[in-house]
């Protein structure tokens, strides 16, 4: 192996290891490692490539799980027998390519900002190892129903998964996997709302995830009013008594719409007031992507606090991975509702999120994650920051008030026609209550930095000349 032929294996794209794989794969496929021809010693081509030798150690080890090369110890790693190699995946047909090509391409092409996407900072690959260790799942296992006791090692990999300042006193039997944080609201839901009053308290401009799934269930929501420092806690109380409601839901962490962040002590005014009345806190954290600010309801009122997040903002929505911390003693009453529902999530997916989760490479992709989720905010608030913006480092959203001038229906529609989808506030309004005069712009982070910033650009222009004149 030469220089030059060493340097042509590097081509193509993604992370560095995968992109020796996917050379060397194409160089033994040609012909140009013949079998039995040994490969360079790790140091040897990593100094060539200029790459970390751990890069090329888990190029080999990948190669060889894969059945193209084999490695003997004091000899080196050499490419194996034509007949001993895997064979090769039959091409997709005109029919699947055309299925595909139908879901990549039925949104309307335009700069996506209505809602967030996520950018591959490595996290592609750690899924698709994940999906070829699922499908080497036991027989057994892809022939009988998903049950609770199963997927014990998937609940004691979540448990790990939660910082270790936030999982005190949580135990794996408190955890429930749902099929994302969508799911694991609604199955909250359900479970609650069987026993005590079918209303449920939500901070004004609320996720309409929630109040869509409280609606379908035939219950009640009651909206109760923010200040900089979360929910009013006085107005809280005033809404718990009169409306005798069995459950306050909140995204203390990472509000969504406002990125509002609720402070430790009005945590602490919101227990006393759950104790006081008995409801559940119901605590939604999907947004967030770095450490907590506070301690969560389910540390703070554990009797009576829930716990839902997911990965679909730190990892990848496709996956449709979430989970509910319950109460002590509330775990079964939630599995019992799963049950009935859909027994539990699938074998195949519990393994795929399993080998994700104990992916070696998951904790640098999640702060990676981070870190581009920053740059785009600096952006945001660097260009947007004389207007009233809610954002935060960590959310991948953030909140603009419209100046004078604007209404909300008429900013959508021009920034539509201009390409640009951003979400109305009145996406966040209850029913028949008052609409914010805001909008939410998301991060899309498969969008290069620098469309962003012109993006933005474009909506700073929309911002300074509004369409709104007096006219009699």
């Amino acid at each position: 192996m030469g220089t030059i032929f060493s340097e042509q294996l590097m081509d193509g794209q993604g992370p560095k290891y995968r992109r020796l794989v996917d050379g060397l794969v194409a160089a033994i496929t040609s012909g140009d490692l013949p079998e039995g021809e040994k490969l360079p010693p790790v140091r040897e081509l990593a100094w060539d490539l200029k790459i970390t030798p751990g890069t090329v150690a888990r190029a080999y080890s990948i190669l060889g799980e894969e059945g193209w090369v084999s490695a003997e110890v004091g000899r080196g790693t050499f490419v194996r027998p034509q007949s001993a190699r895997p064979k090769a995946k039959p091409a997709p047909s005109d029919g699947y390519m055309k299925h595909q090509a139908h879901a990549l391409h039925s949104e309307p092409e335009t700069d996506f900002l209505f809602a967030p996407r996520l950018p591959d900072v490595g996290q592609v690959d750690i899924i698709r190892d994940a999906i070829r260790a699922a499908a080497d799942l036991p027989d057994t296992l892809l022939l009988r129903y998903p049950f609770h006791g199963s997927q014990s090692y998937l609940r004691e990999a979540l448990l790990a998964h939660i910082p270790e300042q936030e999982r005190s006193g949580i135990s794996a039997d408190d955890i429930v996997v749902t099929n994302g944080g969508q799911n694991a609201i609604m199955l909250s839901m359900q479970t609650l709302l069987a026993e005590g009053p079918r209303v449920v308290m939500v901070e004004e401009h609320s996720y309409p995830g929630l109040r869509r799934a409280v609606e379908l269930l035939g219950a009640k929501v009651v909206a109760v009013p923010m200040d900089e420092d979360g929910v009013d806690p006085q107005a809280l109380e005033h809404v718990a008594r009169s409306s005798g409601a069995s459950l306050f839901f909140t995204m203390p962490e990472a509000h969504n719409p406002t990125c509002r962040v609720t402070s430790e002590e009005r945590r602490h005014e919101v227990v006393q007031i759950a104790r006081k009345h008995g409801f559940h806190v119901v605590q939604d954290d999907c947004y967030r992507l770095g450490p907590a600010q506070a301690p969560s309801y389910r540390a703070l009122l554990p009797e009576q606090s829930w716990f839902i997040s997911s990965f679909s903002k730190t990892i990848s929505p496709a996956l449709r991975a979430g989970y509910v911390v319950t109460p002590a003693n509330w775990s079964g009453k939630l599995r019992r509702v799963v049950d009935v529902n859909y027994f539990g999530i699938s074998s195949p997916t519990a393994e795929i999120l399993y080998q994700v989760l104990a992916h070696p490479q998951l904790p640098k992709a999640i702060e990676d994650m981070r870190r581009r989720n920053r740059q785009y905010i600096e952006i945001a608030v660097n260009m947007l920051g004389r207007f009233d913006l809610g954002w935060s480092h960590d959310v991948p959203f953030f909140w603009l008030k419209l100046p004078l001038g604007w209404r909300v229906s008429s900013f959508c529609q021009v920034a539509e026609t201009k390409g640009i989808r951003v979400r109305p506030g009145d996406d966040f309004a209850l029913r028949g209550g008052p609409s914010p005069q805001a909008v939410r712009i998301s991060v899309n982070g498969q969008m290069p930095l620098e469309r962003f910033r012109r993006v933005l650009t474009e909506l700073v222009t929309l911002l300074d000349n509004p369409t709104d004149t007096l006219s009699v």
